[in-house]
């Protein structure tokens, strides 16, 4: 049966990859790479970011990540238990068994015989058991972390995205509702380029920046709905009444009517125009 390196390194061999292009890929160290091809597991890391960098590893060369973790366990059980065996064998206990039964002569012999045998027994495996369910468990905790930070990020997303929609839409909490100025407020000079229009149709210039929405009321048709640039011109005709509303009041012109016009007011609103 091949060994956890060899199984990694031919599969890297496979896809016709360099250590360096897999750590690259992986976002793992080269050498650590090395040492899991060269079966190599006892240099200076938690053996939880061991069995993390092992699984992702494996994912990368389509090999099973949860076998390759349990080999690797069994493996890391195997060399503890190895371990303490041989110091168990190395030191052993001193058991005295006095003899039993004997005679008066035996009795008296075996008064110098005193000091019994040596006999080894291994430890008990209990505690490498419980270093291998606690390095499961704190590697559940880890990979519980992650997903709750990515459940977080992605909410908030969503939060975003949810302020977002309610500051564009017009349904909900209704803006600021602005007054037209009459044309003799206006300070800038009416555009001669622009052609004249019948009573319903509207025409928005823009004098700098300004996301404008143009909304039809009695069918809620949608008539314009984008962001203008500053000497942009827009015409629209409308049926019946319209809502306009805009993000930047200050920035905006509206021709109605054969009138020209802007906002009251700077800043997002929105005004009805019959």
């Amino acid at each position: 049966m091949q060994s956890i390196g060899e199984r990694l390194e031919e599969a890297r061999k496979r896809k016709g990859i360099s250590l360096r292009e897999a750590a690259e890929a992986t976002k793992i160290r080269s050498d650590f790479l090395g040492y899991f091809e060269q079966n190599k597991f006892d240099y200076d890391l938690p053996d939880l970011y061991k069995r993390g960098f092992l699984k992702n590893y494996a994912r990368y060369l389509k090999l099973d990540p949860e076998k390759l973790v349990t080999d690797y366990n069994a493996l890391q059980l195997s060399n503890s238990r190895a371990t303490k065996r041989g110091a168990a064998e190395l030191f052993g206990q001193i058991e005295i068994k006095k003899s039993e039964g004997a005679t008066a002569a035996n009795e008296a012999e075996s008064e110098d015989v005193g000091y019994g045998h040596i006999s080894s027994r291994p430890t008990s495996t209990s505690e490498e058991t419980d270093e291998a369910d606690k390095g499961e468990d704190n590697e559940k905790v880890f990979y519980l972390k992650i997903g709750l930070v990515f459940a977080g990020t992605l909410a908030l997303v969503f939060v975003v995205f949810g302020l977002i929609k309610a500051i564009l839409s017009s349904s909900g909490d209704e803006p600021e509702i602005a007054e037209l100025r009459e044309p003799s407020a206006i300070t800038e000079p009416a555009d001669s380029s622009v052609a004249a229009i019948n009573g319903d149709d509207i025409t928005l210039l823009a004098s700098g920046t300004v996301y404008v929405l143009v909304k039809q009321q009695e069918d809620n048709e949608i008539l314009y709905r984008d962001t203008m640039s500053e000497g942009e011109t827009v015409s629209l005709s409308k049926s019946g009444p319209v809502d306009i509303l805009f993000t930047a009041g200050e920035n905006i012109q509206i021709e109605h009517a054969g009138e020209r016009m802007r906002p009251s007011s700077s800043g997002t609103a929105k005004i009805t125009l019959p």
